[in-house]
């Protein structure tokens, strides 16, 4: 028997729903959100009952000591091995012993989805027991705090397991079939129509019942998850290519091209959009409840009467959460055309491997300033001080510009293009701080954004790319003699595309230095 393949692909199509199958539909999603929080309850109420259990905890305790004993790069002896695997299992039967797992939460929800059975079919309900599983299993083996009851505007997908059960997408009359209700699917754009046909002409595996928020109310869609990968949609370059990942841009340097940009650069107007209504709705929220402030405008934390909110409130609330999807849809639409830009150029990569979860945390060392500052303080009197430095570092950028998953949509992108992503680690390769024509390392402040390299002026992220393309056979240093033969062809690359971005006025004097 043939293995199933593992990739899979999705095609999410928008089903044309009438004001009745709006509150079908609305119902379904009603009922799954009291099933998730059923299944929630169940299993906080094992989890407090396996915290109490002494015999696990002992064994917990034990596990956790025989893996803190060794190193990383230490491996565990033979004794040691058979000692963690006898403990594992001895944990998993207790376990087992009190229903905690992923069979056991879907045998316990049977009996709570027979009510919701014209709603729910039985692979979607056993979907939600699954992922429910998922949230223990991140408790209890990854960096699971806690597992949440979730509210029934938080649910915005029902799962489905196979083509024959749950939510159905039939080909022949493009309909979608759920609980014996046929579906009216709208027909792709004119633009998009070949490719979505071939991409539906493999095997379906499951399908999705997804939902999305407009300004109007909840929209319907159906992902057909179809097995193998997605039909390409262009040829994909041979070059290698080189990149330097930054908090807002992306320098990428091959053999014939040089690439500057910013990513997600129209992220402005989304912001500006969510500020406006989170303004609005904090005046609504103000005007509804005036009990419930000081007044110097904070909220009263002893008044405990429950909160009450305008129908303008409730529309700007389902407009934030358009624009806070819309935003997140326009950053990966974004990401993926560039991704596509590079791809047509390059199929292999390499790409330093940046840490942007430590980024994005706020410094831990508390610090003064070397700048002299003049402070003014009540009397008049002035003071000549350190001010400490701030401790916020680029949590803001990350959040807006979103580099890590522009890496991760390159990642799979290229595996369907039979390339490769290859990470540098920052720490040896040092990019940033090495010249070739001198063959040394020099720390330049980050406010730098240009170097002078061999008599020529060079941007500082696309010489790192540069650097990281001419990688030597370890990966930890720039080999030397190709930077040297290739720097001038690069040099000419750079100034084209500078003096191009310039005529087109695309500046950001911040990230790019001009």
């Amino acid at each position: 028997m043939a293995e199933k393949p593992k990739t899979m692909h999705v095609v999410c199509l928008h089903i044309k729903t009438t004001a009745d199958e709006d509150r079908l539909i609305d119902r379904s999603f009603r009922a799954l959100s009291h099933i998730h929080n059923v299944l929630v309850k169940h299993v906080r109420k094992l989890l407090v009952q396996l915290e109490h259990d002494k015999e696990y905890q002992f064994l917990r305790n034990d596990y956790i000591a025989l893996l803190s004993s060794h190193k990383d790069e230490e491996k565990l002896s033979k004794d040691d091995a058979a000692y963690k695997k006898s403990l594992s299992d001895q944990m998993s039967e207790i376990r087992r012993g009190i229903g905690l797992t992923e069979y056991s939460l879907q045998s316990y929800i049977k009996v709570c989805g027979k009510q919701f059975n014209k709603l729910l079919s039985s692979q979607q309900i056993q979907k939600e027991a699954t992922r429910v599983w998922h949230s223990v299993e991140k408790y209890l083996f990854g960096n699971g705090k806690s597992i949440h009851f979730k509210k029934y505007r938080d649910f915005d997908t029902i799962g489905g397991k196979s083509n024959k059960n749950g939510m159905r997408f039939d080909k022949d009359s493009f309909t979608a079939i759920w609980m014996g209700h046929g579906y009216r699917i709208d027909c792709p754009k004119r633009s998009s129509q070949d490719y979505v046909y071939e991409a539906l002409d493999s095997d379906i595996s499951y399908c999705d019942v997804k939902r999305r928020m407009f300004p109007d109310g909840w929209h319907y869609y159906i992902n057909v998850v179809l097995k193998g990968s997605a039909p390409k949609k262009f040829i994909a370059g041979d070059n290698v290519c080189g990149i330097d990942p930054g908090m807002s841009t992306i320098a990428a340097v091959s053999d014939d091209k040089v690439v500057l940009e910013e990513l997600a650069p129209d992220i402005g107007k989304y912001n500006k959009k969510i500020t406006e209504i989170l303004h609005h709705m904090d005046m609504s929220r103000h005007m509804s409840n005036p009990e419930k402030y000081k007044p110097d405008g904070t909220i009263d934390k002893n008044n405990h009467d429950r909160w009450t909110f305008s129908k303008t409130y409730y529309r700007l609330r389902r407009e934030l959460r358009y624009l806070y999807r819309t935003k997140s849809e326009y950053i990966k639409h974004s990401h993926n055309a560039l991704v596509n830009r590079l791809l047509k150029n390059a199929k292999y990569f390499i790409i330093e491997d940046m840490d942007y979860a430590a980024l994005a945390k706020q410094s831990k060392k508390t610090e003064r300033s070397d700048k002299i500052s003049d402070v003014v303080s009540k009397d008049g009197t002035v003071k000549h001080v350190h001010k400490y430095k701030r401790k916020k570092r680029f949590g803001k950028s990350l959040n807006n510009r979103a580099p890590a998953l522009f890496i991760r949509q390159l990642e799979q992108k290229v595996s369907t293009y039979d390339g490769s992503v290859t990470k540098i680690a920052t720490k040896d390769f040092r990019a940033s701080q090495y010249d070739h024509s001198t063959d040394t390392y020099v720390k330049v402040p980050l406010s730098q954004r240009e170097k002078v390299i061999d008599g020529h002026t060079v941007q500082r992220d696309l010489y790192s790319a540069f650097l990281i393309l001419n990688a030597d056979d370890t990966l930890k240093h720039p080999d030397r003699d190709k930077c040297v033969y290739t720097f001038e062809s690069f040099v000419k690359r750079q100034d084209g595309l500078i003096s191009e971005m310039k005529g087109n006025n695309i500046s950001m004097k911040q990230c790019f230095g001009f």
